[in-house]
């Protein structure tokens, strides 16, 4: 979601690289981090301008670790993390956490799982309580694990019946396959039948250790936080942390031609266009992420302009690009106004593609792609559970400074600095996905 005009300083952000990255750093005070003697990586965000305080416990597991032919383990293990651990019944987390006013919730990628409370700020330990437990002690009783399965084969039906989510399978299975990341993270309905409390504890023994795990505590913390957490989880311990296995190189075809899929579902035609993209950690990554504000990014940026405003052939269109620990995709979004031919769309989005590819950005639009990435990244991290996140996504794929390396060069690129970057990943035929979901005839 792109603030409206006024509403961060950073929406207009000085053309200087360091004044803005300074400007980024106010927003996120600077994280303490030590290690616990058992492993556990503890990072500390003082944030004193609400008395509230978020816990995020990051589990460096995903869809990616899991062993083949069991996918969807680690969602499956996020579910039954809620469902009984030695002190807390099934239920019972949800239950506390209403009780003292907070909030609570997970998810699964294929890179790690996260799980975060939110809580006032004299009751915030209680997170801490639920966390160590549950690390040391989950329950996974048959019976709640046949339970939830249930629950999750629900879940994976209703994204199949929903276009978008349905297209986005698709194109990502073609896009990586045979890498983890084309794996649906909620697996597959055979794949869930297989699963029971065996390899759910196997999973969870090797991977949610502390060595493994990395735990954020950010917002008005009292001094004696380091203390609390020493007594919560001093006395866990287990296996070393597991080595995560080499995944494959980037996603890119041999073809030359592009690949593509189709599906008929609704009544709305929608495009998913999936183009090969490097790491996070990579180089490039940072000029990719300008590109992409540059497609697809707003109301300015060349796709809107060409195919809402001014081509009204779209009523809306999108770029993003992935921030993932392997080579991932820079993905491009659509949905095509009814009565307009999809492929005429199509020629128009890999026109721009291709324009892009053989002339680069202009100083304008990076100028304006550095604007608009800036506010975006300040307006989503405001609040205290956004900044646990942010440290703990860094500390457990990367290093703390990842987000920072990588606002530096996104804001001190000019456009004879993208316009490499553009050319080396621009082709679409080099690898890239073409998905469309149309009408049914």
């Amino acid at each position: 979601m792109t603030p409206e005009p006024g509403r961060s300083p950073a929406a207009s952000a000085p053309h200087d690289s360091r004044l803005a990255l300074d400007e980024l750093r106010r927003v996120l005070p600077r994280p303490r981090v030590r290690r616990l003697d058992n492993g556990l990586t503890l990072c500390v965000v003082e944030n004193r301008r609400v008395p509230v305080v978020a816990t995020a416990i990051i589990y460096r597991a995903g869809t990616r670790d899991e062993e083949p032919g069991q996918g969807g383990t680690a969602h499956f293990l996020e579910h039954m993390m809620f469902k009984g651990s030695e002190r807390y019944g099934a239920g019972e987390i949800d239950r506390l956490t209403r009780a003292l006013g907070g909030s609570n919730n997970a998810f699964t990628s294929h890179d790690s799982t996260l799980y975060y409370f939110t809580f006032a700020a004299d009751r915030w330990y209680h997170a801490l309580d639920v966390e160590a437990d549950r690390m040391a002690g989950l329950i996974l009783d048959p019976a709640e694990v046949r339970s939830e399965r249930q629950v999750i084969l629900e879940e994976i039906a209703m994204y199949e019946g929903e276009p978008w989510d349905a297209l986005d399978r698709k194109v990502t299975a073609t896009a990586f396959a045979p890498h983890p990341y084309g794996r649906p993270v909620l697996g597959t309905r055979a794949e869930l039948e297989s699963i029971d409390a065996a390899e759910l504890r196997d999973f969870h023994r090797r991977f949610y250790q502390p060595e493994n795990a990395v735990l954020v505590i950010a917002g008005d913390v009292e001094d004696s936080v380091d203390e609390t957490v020493e007594q919560a989880f001093g006395g866990a311990g287990g296996a070393s942390a597991p080595e995560r296995a080499a995944r494959g190189a980037q996603p890119r075809a041999e073809a030359s031609e592009m690949r593509r899929v189709e599906r008929r579902k609704g009544e709305v035609c929608r495009m998913l266009l999936a183009l090969p993209a490097p790491d996070a950690n990579h180089d490039d990554h940072p000029a990719l992420h300008l590109l992409a504000s540059v497609l697809g990014g707003g109301r300015s940026s060349r796709l809107h302009r060409e195919l809402v405003d001014e081509g009204r052939l779209c009523a809306w269109v999108s770029a993003d690009l992935q921030e993932t620990i392997d080579p991932g995709v820079m993905v491009i979004a659509l949905e095509v106004i009814p009565g307009v031919d999809p492929a005429r769309v199509e020629e128009r989005v890999l026109g721009q593609i291709e324009l892009l590819r053989l002339h680069g950005p202009t100083e304008e639009e990076v100028a304006r792609a550095q604007r608009m990435i800036t506010a975006d990244w300040v307006f989503a991290h405001e609040k205290v559970f956004q900044q646990a996140f942010l440290a703990g996504s860094a500390l457990s794929l990367f290093d703390l400074e990842h987000p920072w390396r990588t606002f530096e060069r996104m804001l001190s690129a000019r456009a004879e600095d993208v316009a490499p970057v553009a050319e080396r990943y621009l082709e679409s035929a080099a690898g890239g996905v073409i998905g469309w979901s149309l009408p049914l005839r």
